[in-house]
């Protein structure tokens, strides 16, 4: 987390996953160097620009978004009145089921798909192939242990409850075409990070899998063109990665057609934050949310996040100051 004071006011951002600690902190300590003695506008000014790497655009985003938390506090508003998005609304949530569960085996993942349905999530996301490599395994056992825990997964939860499966780019190239079968038939709502290769993910398109990506791209223009041949339906976007509020403008800019969604690989700083630029997906967006992990700071009801207080939120600052 990164915290800014003026007058007395705090701000805070999320402010991880930018590379090793010692690396993020060295940048950290930079950027704060570079906006001391600021105004607050001076600093926005500053810290909106592109930045040229995804460890800078990290830490430059994670430092935007604490000023913008400090500036809405300030005047009194929520961040995305501050931004000009008008006021906050409830935003969808996924529960992503392998932050907490994935390594406690597939049975242990379905009851809590079951569970996070039970608790009004409309949407659930499983990460079929990373544990399991984890694990040792490789090659047919490794597709074939994936591919058991998203058909267990998908018939256990009721028949409206999406099913997101992330595929952290593990599938090798030989086995796509089978694993673009086997999905396809379970119509899950969305498969990410599913393999690099363009061609591929055409071919993957064509069979009519709804494919989705992006969550660790900072730059628009890699943004346009991964999303220009119209096989991507789903843009993750994760707003510190992206630069802060202004960076996820520019990408919800550069995508086009593509429907934006809220990556969030982080705490309640990081989900509060996103709530808050929600506006920028439309009312068809996602945020997605770590079930299970945290004894959550912010306020959800039905799978839904409802935004509260100024700033990011007055419950989710408390709760940070707390710990």
């Amino acid at each position: 987390m990164v915290e800014l004071v003026a007058d007395g006011i705090r701000g805070v951002g999320e402010l991880s996953d930018g590379g090793p600690l010692d690396v993020v902190l060295e940048a950290a300590q930079t950027v704060r160097s570079s906006i001391i003695g600021l105004s607050l506008e001076q600093a926005r000014v500053e810290l909106a620009r592109p930045a040229d790497s995804f460890l800078w655009s990290t830490v430059r985003g994670g430092f935007a978004s604490a000023l913008a938390d400090l500036t809405a506090r300030r005047d009194g508003l929520a961040v995305s009145e501050s931004l000009g998005l008008g006021a906050p609304r409830p935003v969808r949530l996924y529960a992503n089921l392998n932050r907490r569960f994935g390594g406690d085996g597939a049975e242990t993942i379905v009851a809590e798909a079951v569970r996070a349905a039970g608790n009004g999530f409309s949407a659930v996301k499983v990460a079929p192939f990373l544990d399991n490599r984890a694990r040792g395994m490789s090659g047919t056992r490794l597709i074939d242990a994936g591919l058991e825990l998203v058909e267990k997964v998908r018939a256990a939860i009721p028949d409206d409850v999406r099913l997101m499966v992330d595929c952290h780019h593990l599938v090798p190239p030989e086995f796509v075409a089978v694993v673009v079968r086997e999905f396809a038939a379970l119509e899950p709502y969305w498969v990410e990070d599913l393999i690099g290769d363009r061609t591929a993910i055409e071919a993957a398109a064509s069979a009519g899998l709804a494919l989705a990506a992006g969550e660790h791209v900072w730059q628009p223009e890699l943004a346009a063109a991964a999303c220009a041949g119209g096989a991507l339906m789903y843009w993750l976007v994760d707003p510190k990665h992206a630069g802060g509020p202004a960076g996820v403008a520019r990408i919800a800019e550069a995508i086009g057609d593509t429907s934006l969604t809220f990556h969030n690989p982080s705490g309640p700083v990081g989900t509060a934050h996103a709530a808050q630029l929600a506006a920028l997906a439309g009312a068809d967006g996602w945020l997605e949310y770590a079930w299970g992990e945290l004894d959550p700071a912010e306020l959800v009801v039905d799978g839904k996040f409802l935004p509260a207080g100024p700033g990011i939120g007055a419950a989710v600052v408390c709760r940070v100051g707390e710990e």
